[in-house]
């Protein structure tokens, strides 16, 4: 499919290659902030025509029915079994598809540590230190917050234990090196049968601590849109979930063609679904809380029924990843798109 194209849109292109391949060679921070913003200035250049292909892809399932209900329904494979066949199979036959070693074993320390600094410099000056305006572990975009309204947003990822990707331009850009090395870019564009984009919003960086008490279930489709086209990528880089101290995610293993009644049965917001509503309706397929080492990773898109695990014993802190990419075309604009 032909994205329409200028001289201006190519050359913000050029130049996110370009300053890309500088940074690989020589870490530095002055471009990994450019990178950042030319992410969004290039989208916003581009036309992204519709793509005429049918939606959803047709797809072969390949799981093992012993196997499934051995997991609670959830496919697990490899990354080495990982293809858009698998992807589509998994995400749209089960709801979900979970990605053993995902991450290669050396890059989980240094993308460890890129949250951790990210996420404690950006503490540190909501408490008031100094931190350099130009430092690239945590540096909001004055781009970004002059052309867009991000306060609301910036401080709810706060408040659950997170920063934007899109405001760590060090973290943004050793997270786009790792997705680089696995070829999510052609795994997602054979996936979606056209170009994928990331979004300053639903990009995120966590860094969770337990949470009080029993959450609500959500789906993402309920805030974004039911008629985007999504994956969402979950890299677990602590161990959590299971009987782990530290805090997974709970999944309903089934997919779901429409937005399931918010604001009922005990939820706390309106656009939340009450725990009593899926342990009424969802006994056919209960749901799981997947065992996670850190490395593994969790594929599903935004009609996925989910939530942060709860749990009197889970009591330590876990690392995370968490990115939505769209089909270009059919992407989620309130969540401000970014090249991929």
């Amino acid at each position: 499919m032909l994205v329409a194209m200028n001289d201006a849109s190519a050359h913000l292109l050029d130049d996110i290659e370009r300053l890309s391949a500088l940074n690989r060679a020589r870490r530095d921070p002055a471009i990994e902030r450019q990178l950042v913003d030319l992410r969004v200035q290039a989208f916003n250049s581009l036309q992204w025509p519709l793509n005429p292909q049918p939606w959803p892809p047709a797809w072969q399932d390949p799981f093992d029915a012993e196997a499934l209900h051995a997991s609670g329904g959830i496919p697990e494979i490899t990354r080495e079994q990982l293809s858009a066949n698998a992807l589509a199979a998994g995400v749209l036959g089960h709801g979900a598809l979970l990605v053993r070693d995902f991450v290669p074993a050396e890059r989980i320390a240094p993308l460890q540590q890129a949250i951790e600094a990210a996420v404690s410099k950006r503490d540190r000056k909501q408490a008031g230190d100094t931190i350099a305006t130009d430092d690239a572990d945590y540096c909001p975009s004055g781009f970004l917050n002059s052309q867009y309204k991000l306060g609301v947003g910036r401080k709810f990822i706060a408040d659950t234990g997170g920063v934007w990707a899109a405001d760590s331009p060090r973290g943004l850009f050793e997270v786009m090196e790792l997705y680089r090395e696995l070829q999510l870019k052609k795994l997602l564009g054979d996936y979606f049968g056209e170009a994928p984009c990331v979004s300053v919003k639903k990009w995120v960086l966590r860094r969770v601590d337990p949470i009080a008490g029993e959450a609500d279930w959500h789906q993402d489709g309920a805030f974004m849109g039911k008629d985007v086209r999504s994956m969402n990528l979950w890299i677990a880089l602590s161990d959590c979930g299971g009987d782990s101290v530290n805090p997974g995610i709970d999944i309903v293993p089934r997919h779901f063609d429409h937005i399931v009644q918010t604001g009922t049965d005990g939820a706390r917001f309106d656009w939340t679904v009450g725990p009593a509503y899926v342990e009424k309706h969802y006994t056919d397929t209960p749901w799981v809380r997947p065992a996670f080492k850190a490395g593994d990773a969790l594929f599903f898109d935004h009609m996925n029924l989910h939530r942060t695990a709860w749990a009197p014993h889970i009591t330590g802190r876990r690392y995370a990843i968490e990115c939505w990419f769209f089909a270009a075309s059919v992407n989620a604009a309130n969540q401000i798109p970014m090249v991929f």
